[in-house]
Protein backbone atom coordinates (compact mmCIF):
# COMPACT_ATOMS: atom_id res chain seq x y z
CA UNK A 1 0.00 0.00 0.00
CA UNK A 2 1.02 3.49 -0.59
CA UNK A 3 0.74 4.43 2.40
CA UNK A 4 2.69 1.63 4.10
CA UNK A 5 5.60 2.42 1.50
CA UNK A 6 5.39 6.35 2.89
CA UNK A 7 5.77 5.16 6.56
CA UNK A 8 8.73 2.88 5.65
CA UNK A 9 10.44 5.60 3.90
CA UNK A 10 9.71 8.33 6.42
CA UNK A 11 10.82 5.74 9.39
CA UNK A 12 8.18 5.92 11.30
CA UNK A 13 8.34 2.46 12.67
CA UNK A 14 10.77 3.47 14.90
CA UNK A 15 9.16 4.86 17.22
CA UNK A 16 5.36 4.13 16.26
CA UNK A 17 2.68 6.02 14.31
CA UNK A 18 -1.19 6.70 15.35
CA UNK A 19 -3.08 5.06 12.64
CA UNK A 20 -6.48 7.48 12.40
CA UNK A 21 -9.42 6.23 10.93
CA UNK A 22 -11.51 9.05 9.30
CA UNK A 23 -10.86 12.39 8.67
CA UNK A 24 -13.76 14.60 10.03
CA UNK A 25 -13.43 16.66 12.91
CA UNK A 26 -12.69 14.27 15.68
CA UNK A 27 -10.18 12.58 13.28
CA UNK A 28 -8.20 15.79 12.54
CA UNK A 29 -8.05 16.83 15.76
CA UNK A 30 -6.76 13.93 17.04
CA UNK A 31 -3.92 13.77 14.12
CA UNK A 32 -3.11 17.06 14.70
CA UNK A 33 -2.63 16.61 18.74
CA UNK A 34 -0.42 13.45 18.29
CA UNK A 35 1.36 15.40 15.30
CA UNK A 36 2.00 18.26 17.16
CA UNK A 37 3.25 15.57 20.26
CA UNK A 38 5.72 14.36 17.78
CA UNK A 39 4.29 11.51 16.88
CA UNK A 40 3.88 9.99 13.33
CA UNK A 41 0.59 9.81 12.13
CA UNK A 42 -1.46 8.27 9.18
CA UNK A 43 -4.95 9.31 8.05
CA UNK A 44 -6.84 6.77 6.23
CA UNK A 45 -10.73 8.61 5.14
CA UNK A 46 -13.45 6.66 3.09
CA UNK A 47 -14.36 10.10 1.28
CA UNK A 48 -12.44 11.75 -1.33
CA UNK A 49 -11.85 14.64 0.72
CA UNK A 50 -11.51 15.68 4.59
CA UNK A 51 -14.09 17.26 7.25
CA UNK A 52 -17.22 14.89 6.96
CA UNK A 53 -20.05 16.80 7.82
CA UNK A 54 -18.18 19.90 8.96
CA UNK A 55 -16.61 21.45 5.16
CA UNK A 56 -17.18 23.56 2.54
CA UNK A 57 -17.59 22.61 -1.36
CA UNK A 58 -18.18 24.17 -4.55
CA UNK A 59 -21.85 23.68 -5.79
CA UNK A 60 -21.81 24.51 -9.57
CA UNK A 61 -25.60 24.20 -9.07
CA UNK A 62 -25.62 27.68 -7.51
CA UNK A 63 -22.70 28.42 -8.64
CA UNK A 64 -20.66 29.56 -5.52
CA UNK A 65 -19.40 27.96 -2.34
CA UNK A 66 -21.35 26.99 0.32
CA UNK A 67 -20.94 24.54 3.68
CA UNK A 68 -22.98 21.72 3.97
CA UNK A 69 -24.11 22.78 7.40
CA UNK A 70 -24.61 26.18 8.75
CA UNK A 71 -22.47 26.06 12.32
CA UNK A 72 -22.00 28.64 14.63
CA UNK A 73 -19.26 28.14 17.83
CA UNK A 74 -20.04 30.09 21.19
CA UNK A 75 -16.69 31.60 23.45
CA UNK A 76 -17.12 28.56 25.85
CA UNK A 77 -15.76 25.97 23.16
CA UNK A 78 -12.30 25.71 24.45
CA UNK A 79 -11.80 22.61 22.74
CA UNK A 80 -12.49 23.86 19.18
CA UNK A 81 -10.09 27.40 20.00
CA UNK A 82 -7.37 25.19 21.15
CA UNK A 83 -7.64 23.34 17.85
CA UNK A 84 -7.90 26.60 15.82
CA UNK A 85 -4.93 27.73 17.60
CA UNK A 86 -2.73 24.90 17.38
CA UNK A 87 -3.48 24.90 13.27
CA UNK A 88 -2.93 28.54 12.73
CA UNK A 89 -6.44 29.13 11.81
CA UNK A 90 -8.10 31.39 14.80
CA UNK A 91 -8.90 34.86 12.92
CA UNK A 92 -10.69 33.02 11.08
CA UNK A 93 -13.38 32.77 13.08
CA UNK A 94 -14.87 36.37 13.64
CA UNK A 95 -16.41 36.67 17.26
CA UNK A 96 -19.50 38.94 17.86
CA UNK A 97 -18.88 40.45 20.90
CA UNK A 98 -20.93 41.43 23.13
CA UNK A 99 -23.14 38.59 22.64
CA UNK A 100 -26.26 38.70 21.21
CA UNK A 101 -29.13 35.91 20.09
CA UNK A 102 -31.26 37.89 17.88
CA UNK A 103 -35.10 36.20 17.32
CA UNK A 104 -38.25 37.33 15.31
CA UNK A 105 -41.66 35.71 15.48
CA UNK A 106 -43.17 36.37 12.08
CA UNK A 107 -46.73 35.95 13.12
CA UNK A 108 -46.90 38.37 16.27
CA UNK A 109 -43.87 40.59 14.45
CA UNK A 110 -42.32 40.67 17.79
CA UNK A 111 -38.31 41.05 17.37
CA UNK A 112 -36.07 40.65 20.46
CA UNK A 113 -32.46 39.47 21.76
CA UNK A 114 -31.35 37.46 24.10
CA UNK A 115 -27.83 38.92 25.46
CA UNK A 116 -26.58 37.55 28.51
CA UNK A 117 -24.09 39.85 30.40
CA UNK A 118 -22.70 39.12 34.12
CA UNK A 119 -21.88 35.32 35.05
CA UNK A 120 -24.20 36.54 38.38
CA UNK A 121 -27.38 34.15 36.61
CA UNK A 122 -30.04 37.21 38.08
CA UNK A 123 -28.35 40.11 36.86
CA UNK A 124 -28.44 40.61 33.28
CA UNK A 125 -32.11 39.39 33.29
CA UNK A 126 -33.46 42.25 35.14
CA UNK A 127 -32.92 44.53 32.06
CA UNK A 128 -35.89 43.73 29.62
CA UNK A 129 -33.79 44.11 26.60
CA UNK A 130 -31.66 40.95 27.12
CA UNK A 131 -34.46 38.85 27.64
CA UNK A 132 -37.87 37.79 25.48
CA UNK A 133 -40.83 40.36 25.96
CA UNK A 134 -43.53 39.73 28.18
CA UNK A 135 -41.36 37.47 30.18
CA UNK A 136 -39.80 38.33 33.88
CA UNK A 137 -36.66 37.33 35.68
CA UNK A 138 -38.27 34.19 37.45
CA UNK A 139 -39.23 32.88 34.44
CA UNK A 140 -35.68 32.13 33.47
CA UNK A 141 -34.90 31.21 37.10
CA UNK A 142 -36.90 28.03 36.63
CA UNK A 143 -33.96 27.13 34.15
CA UNK A 144 -32.25 25.73 38.07
CA UNK A 145 -34.60 22.67 38.02
CA UNK A 146 -32.61 21.68 35.43
CA UNK A 147 -29.68 21.54 37.77
CA UNK A 148 -31.66 18.66 39.77
CA UNK A 149 -32.59 16.74 36.55
CA UNK A 150 -32.84 12.83 36.85
CA UNK A 151 -30.65 11.06 34.34
CA UNK A 152 -33.63 9.82 32.09
CA UNK A 153 -35.70 13.36 32.61
CA UNK A 154 -36.15 15.75 29.75
CA UNK A 155 -36.76 18.96 29.47
CA UNK A 156 -40.51 18.67 28.50
CA UNK A 157 -40.57 17.29 31.88
CA UNK A 158 -38.64 19.08 34.02
CA UNK A 159 -40.11 22.59 32.34
CA UNK A 160 -43.27 21.92 31.60
CA UNK A 161 -44.71 22.72 28.15
CA UNK A 162 -46.81 25.57 29.54
CA UNK A 163 -43.68 27.40 30.62
CA UNK A 164 -43.62 31.07 29.23
CA UNK A 165 -39.96 30.42 27.41
CA UNK A 166 -40.75 26.82 26.32
CA UNK A 167 -41.46 27.83 22.98
CA UNK A 168 -39.30 30.57 22.55
CA UNK A 169 -36.42 29.74 24.31
CA UNK A 170 -35.80 26.43 25.50
CA UNK A 171 -37.40 24.38 22.51
CA UNK A 172 -34.89 26.52 19.97
CA UNK A 173 -32.16 25.78 22.35
CA UNK A 174 -32.82 21.97 22.43
CA UNK A 175 -32.89 21.85 18.81
CA UNK A 176 -30.19 24.09 17.66
CA UNK A 177 -27.24 22.57 20.81
CA UNK A 178 -29.37 19.12 20.97
CA UNK A 179 -30.68 18.72 17.48
CA UNK A 180 -33.52 17.11 19.84
CA UNK A 181 -36.88 18.75 20.21
CA UNK A 182 -37.49 19.71 24.18
CA UNK A 183 -39.92 17.42 24.73
CA UNK A 184 -37.07 14.26 24.29
CA UNK A 185 -33.88 16.18 24.74
CA UNK A 186 -31.59 15.19 28.03
CA UNK A 187 -32.51 17.64 30.83
CA UNK A 188 -28.89 16.72 32.10
CA UNK A 189 -26.93 17.58 29.20
CA UNK A 190 -29.32 20.94 28.41
CA UNK A 191 -28.03 22.04 32.07
CA UNK A 192 -24.45 21.13 30.95
CA UNK A 193 -24.31 23.33 28.25
CA UNK A 194 -26.01 26.53 30.47
CA UNK A 195 -23.37 26.00 33.44
CA UNK A 196 -20.40 26.51 30.47
CA UNK A 197 -22.37 29.24 29.00
CA UNK A 198 -24.99 31.39 30.17
CA UNK A 199 -23.97 30.65 33.79
CA UNK A 200 -20.34 31.83 32.71
CA UNK A 201 -21.56 35.28 31.91
CA UNK A 202 -20.99 37.35 28.49
CA UNK A 203 -17.50 35.72 26.94
CA UNK A 204 -18.64 32.31 27.41
CA UNK A 205 -21.78 32.85 25.28
CA UNK A 206 -20.11 35.22 22.25
CA UNK A 207 -20.95 33.82 19.08
CA UNK A 208 -18.30 32.87 16.99
CA UNK A 209 -19.09 32.91 13.05
CA UNK A 210 -17.08 30.80 9.94
CA UNK A 211 -17.68 34.16 7.77
CA UNK A 212 -15.28 32.42 5.11
CA UNK A 213 -16.56 29.14 5.61
CA UNK A 214 -15.84 25.78 7.52
CA UNK A 215 -13.48 24.00 5.56
CA UNK A 216 -11.12 27.58 5.59
CA UNK A 217 -11.34 27.33 9.05
CA UNK A 218 -11.47 23.79 10.21
CA UNK A 219 -10.27 21.95 7.55
CA UNK A 220 -7.90 22.98 5.44
CA UNK A 221 -5.62 24.77 7.94
CA UNK A 222 -5.22 21.33 9.80
CA UNK A 223 -4.25 19.25 6.45
CA UNK A 224 -1.56 21.99 5.99
CA UNK A 225 -0.40 21.74 9.66
CA UNK A 226 -0.43 17.84 9.29
CA UNK A 227 1.41 17.65 6.03
CA UNK A 228 4.00 20.08 7.19
CA UNK A 229 4.56 17.22 10.27
CA UNK A 230 4.97 14.61 7.17
CA UNK A 231 1.77 13.02 8.56
CA UNK A 232 0.33 10.55 5.58
CA UNK A 233 -3.39 11.13 4.53
CA UNK A 234 -5.48 8.69 2.25
CA UNK A 235 -8.57 9.54 0.86
CA UNK A 236 -11.12 6.65 -0.67
CA UNK A 237 -9.42 4.48 1.69
CA UNK A 238 -12.13 3.08 3.36
CA UNK A 239 -11.40 0.58 6.12
CA UNK A 240 -13.03 -2.88 6.09
CA UNK A 241 -11.78 -4.72 9.18
CA UNK A 242 -9.28 -5.42 12.00
CA UNK A 243 -7.58 -8.26 13.09
CA UNK A 244 -6.73 -8.79 16.67
CA UNK A 245 -5.80 -11.30 19.31
CA UNK A 246 -5.49 -11.33 22.86
CA UNK A 247 -5.43 -7.32 23.48
CA UNK A 248 -4.30 -5.31 20.30
CA UNK A 249 -4.91 -5.08 17.28
CA UNK A 250 -2.68 -6.47 14.91
CA UNK A 251 -3.61 -5.52 11.21
CA UNK A 252 -5.81 -3.03 9.30
CA UNK A 253 -7.70 -4.49 6.39
CA UNK A 254 -8.69 -2.48 3.54
CA UNK A 255 -9.84 -3.14 -0.22
CA UNK A 256 -6.23 -3.67 -1.09
CA UNK A 257 -4.78 -5.72 1.62
CA UNK A 258 -3.67 -5.91 5.10
CA UNK A 259 -1.52 -3.15 6.82
CA UNK A 260 -0.15 -4.28 9.24
CA UNK A 261 -0.03 -2.65 13.08
CA UNK A 262 2.96 -3.28 14.93
CA UNK A 263 3.52 -3.18 18.70
CA UNK A 264 4.24 0.36 19.19
CA UNK A 265 1.27 1.76 16.86
CA UNK A 266 -1.82 2.60 18.10
CA UNK A 267 -4.80 3.04 16.16
CA UNK A 268 -8.13 5.42 16.39
CA UNK A 269 -11.69 4.96 15.22
CA UNK A 270 -12.74 8.42 14.39
CA UNK A 271 -15.97 7.37 12.42
CA UNK A 272 -19.83 7.01 12.95
CA UNK A 273 -21.30 5.23 14.95
CA UNK A 274 -22.80 2.61 12.54
CA UNK A 275 -19.55 1.96 10.97
CA UNK A 276 -17.43 2.01 14.22
CA UNK A 277 -19.59 -0.90 15.58
CA UNK A 278 -19.05 -3.10 12.38
CA UNK A 279 -15.24 -2.69 12.70
CA UNK A 280 -15.45 -3.24 16.82
CA UNK A 281 -18.16 -4.94 17.20
CA UNK A 282 -17.85 -4.49 21.04
CA UNK A 283 -18.41 -0.96 20.78
CA UNK A 284 -22.41 -0.90 21.32
CA UNK A 285 -23.10 2.65 20.07
CA UNK A 286 -26.34 4.49 20.15
CA UNK A 287 -28.46 3.35 16.61
CA UNK A 288 -30.41 6.57 16.95
CA UNK A 289 -30.08 9.28 15.13
CA UNK A 290 -31.41 12.63 14.39
CA UNK A 291 -31.50 14.57 10.88
CA UNK A 292 -31.45 18.09 9.68
CA UNK A 293 -32.00 19.81 6.83
CA UNK A 294 -29.82 22.81 5.44
CA UNK A 295 -30.93 24.33 2.20
CA UNK A 296 -28.74 27.61 0.30
CA UNK A 297 -29.75 30.15 -1.60
CA UNK A 298 -27.59 32.36 -4.14
CA UNK A 299 -29.20 35.76 -3.69
CA UNK A 300 -28.45 38.66 -6.07
CA UNK A 301 -27.07 40.99 -3.30
CA UNK A 302 -26.20 40.30 0.91
CA UNK A 303 -29.33 40.57 2.37
CA UNK A 304 -29.01 42.25 5.88
CA UNK A 305 -30.80 40.11 8.73
CA UNK A 306 -33.51 41.72 11.22
CA UNK A 307 -31.24 42.60 14.36
CA UNK A 308 -28.21 43.46 11.96
CA UNK A 309 -26.31 39.93 12.30
CA UNK A 310 -25.43 37.72 10.31
CA UNK A 311 -28.11 34.80 11.90
CA UNK A 312 -31.68 35.22 13.42
CA UNK A 313 -33.37 32.80 15.22
CA UNK A 314 -36.70 32.41 14.01
CA UNK A 315 -40.11 31.40 15.75
CA UNK A 316 -43.19 29.43 14.62
CA UNK A 317 -41.97 28.66 11.10
CA UNK A 318 -40.50 25.93 9.72
CA UNK A 319 -37.31 27.60 9.02
CA UNK A 320 -35.60 27.81 12.66
CA UNK A 321 -32.47 29.91 11.89
CA UNK A 322 -30.81 32.16 9.28
CA UNK A 323 -27.69 33.13 8.14
CA UNK A 324 -26.47 35.52 5.52
CA UNK A 325 -22.71 35.00 4.22
CA UNK A 326 -22.37 36.84 1.06
CA UNK A 327 -24.72 35.86 -1.33
CA UNK A 328 -25.72 33.06 0.22
CA UNK A 329 -29.10 32.81 2.46
CA UNK A 330 -28.87 29.65 4.33
CA UNK A 331 -31.49 28.49 6.23
CA UNK A 332 -30.80 25.18 8.92
CA UNK A 333 -33.66 22.85 10.19
CA UNK A 334 -32.88 20.90 13.49
CA UNK A 335 -34.40 17.76 14.30
CA UNK A 336 -36.03 17.64 11.06
CA UNK A 337 -37.76 14.42 10.88
CA UNK A 338 -40.95 15.86 9.45
CA UNK A 339 -38.72 17.40 6.09
CA UNK A 340 -35.95 15.15 5.63
CA UNK A 341 -38.63 13.11 3.29
CA UNK A 342 -39.69 15.43 1.17
CA UNK A 343 -38.52 16.20 -2.27
CA UNK A 344 -35.71 19.10 -2.41
CA UNK A 345 -37.89 20.84 -4.58
CA UNK A 346 -40.96 20.79 -2.58
CA UNK A 347 -38.34 22.12 0.97
CA UNK A 348 -36.81 24.57 -1.59
CA UNK A 349 -40.38 26.23 -2.88
CA UNK A 350 -42.01 26.49 0.96
CA UNK A 351 -39.20 27.57 2.86
CA UNK A 352 -38.03 30.25 0.23
CA UNK A 353 -41.91 31.64 -0.30
CA UNK A 354 -41.46 31.91 3.94
CA UNK A 355 -38.56 33.68 4.52
CA UNK A 356 -39.05 36.22 1.72
CA UNK A 357 -42.24 36.90 3.87
CA UNK A 358 -40.29 37.35 6.62
CA UNK A 359 -37.89 39.43 5.54
CA UNK A 360 -40.33 41.37 4.15
CA UNK A 361 -39.32 42.55 0.92
CA UNK A 362 -39.90 41.52 -2.47
CA UNK A 363 -37.04 39.15 -3.23
CA UNK A 364 -38.33 37.48 -6.21
CA UNK A 365 -38.79 34.05 -7.61
CA UNK A 366 -37.02 31.14 -6.14
CA UNK A 367 -32.93 31.39 -6.83
CA UNK A 368 -30.53 28.75 -6.99
CA UNK A 369 -30.75 26.34 -4.20
CA UNK A 370 -29.11 23.75 -2.78
CA UNK A 371 -30.97 21.30 -0.34
CA UNK A 372 -28.85 19.37 1.81
CA UNK A 373 -30.28 16.33 3.97
CA UNK A 374 -28.11 15.04 7.02
CA UNK A 375 -30.32 12.25 7.57
CA UNK A 376 -27.88 11.25 10.48
CA UNK A 377 -26.98 14.14 11.55
CA UNK A 378 -26.41 13.43 15.32
CA UNK A 379 -27.21 10.42 17.67
CA UNK A 380 -30.81 11.43 19.28
CA UNK A 381 -30.36 13.43 22.47
CA UNK A 382 -32.03 11.90 24.48
CA UNK A 383 -31.57 10.45 27.99
CA UNK A 384 -31.92 6.52 26.95
CA UNK A 385 -29.49 7.16 24.07
CA UNK A 386 -26.96 8.87 25.79
CA UNK A 387 -26.82 6.21 28.25
CA UNK A 388 -25.23 4.25 25.57
CA UNK A 389 -22.34 6.33 24.79
CA UNK A 390 -19.46 4.23 24.98
CA UNK A 391 -15.77 6.19 26.39
CA UNK A 392 -12.55 6.25 24.40
CA UNK A 393 -10.87 3.16 25.50
CA UNK A 394 -11.74 -0.35 23.92
CA UNK A 395 -10.87 -3.61 25.24
CA UNK A 396 -8.01 -3.84 23.10
CA UNK A 397 -4.83 -1.81 24.16
CA UNK A 398 -4.07 -0.12 21.29
CA UNK A 399 -7.28 1.03 19.78
CA UNK A 400 -9.30 3.99 21.25
CA UNK A 401 -12.68 5.66 19.49
CA UNK A 402 -13.37 9.22 18.59
CA UNK A 403 -16.35 10.99 17.83
CA UNK A 404 -19.19 13.30 19.13
CA UNK A 405 -21.69 10.21 19.58
CA UNK A 406 -18.59 9.06 22.37
CA UNK A 407 -19.45 9.82 25.78
CA UNK A 408 -17.42 13.50 26.00
CA UNK A 409 -20.15 15.22 28.66
CA UNK A 410 -20.98 17.71 25.96
CA UNK A 411 -23.70 17.63 22.75
CA UNK A 412 -22.90 16.02 19.49
CA UNK A 413 -21.34 19.30 18.51
CA UNK A 414 -18.41 20.59 16.64
CA UNK A 415 -16.56 21.10 20.23
CA UNK A 416 -17.61 17.57 20.87
CA UNK A 417 -16.24 16.14 17.91
CA UNK A 418 -13.13 17.70 18.59
CA UNK A 419 -12.58 17.25 22.49
CA UNK A 420 -13.36 13.50 21.62
CA UNK A 421 -10.34 13.53 19.00
CA UNK A 422 -8.28 15.08 21.60
CA UNK A 423 -9.42 12.75 24.35
CA UNK A 424 -8.52 9.59 22.07
CA UNK A 425 -4.94 11.18 21.21
CA UNK A 426 -4.34 11.19 24.72
CA UNK A 427 -4.84 8.23 25.17
CA UNK A 428 -3.06 7.11 22.04
CA UNK A 429 -0.24 8.97 23.23
CA UNK A 430 -0.18 7.21 26.58
CA UNK A 431 0.16 4.25 25.04
CA UNK A 432 2.97 4.56 23.16
CA UNK A 433 5.05 6.02 25.66
CA UNK A 434 4.56 3.83 27.83
CA UNK A 435 5.65 0.84 24.77
CA UNK A 436 8.62 3.07 24.56
CA UNK A 437 9.70 3.45 28.13
CA UNK A 438 9.47 -0.44 28.43
CA UNK A 439 11.34 -0.93 25.82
Amino acid sequence: MCIERHLARSGYRVMGTVHVIGAGMAGLSCAVQCAKAGHAVAIYEAAPQAGGRCRSFQDDGIGCLIDNGSHMLIGANEATKTYLDNIGSRDLVSEIAPATFPFLQPDTGQEWQIKPGSPYFPIWLLTPGRRVPGTNPIDYAKALRLSKAKKDETVGQVIGRDDPLYDKLWQPLCRAVLNTDADEASAELLWKVIKLSFLKGEAACRPMIFEKGLSAALVNPALAFLEAKDSAIRYQARLRGLRWQDDIVLAMRFPEGLLKVENNDAVVLAVPPDICAELWPDTHPPTETRPIVNVHFRVREPVVLPGGLPFLGLIGTESQWLFSRGNVLSITISAASEHVDKPNWEIANQLWSEITKILGRNMGRLPPWRVIKERRATIAQTPAVLANRPGATTALNNLFIAGDWTYTGLPATIEGSILSGLRAARLAIRRMNKDRDDN
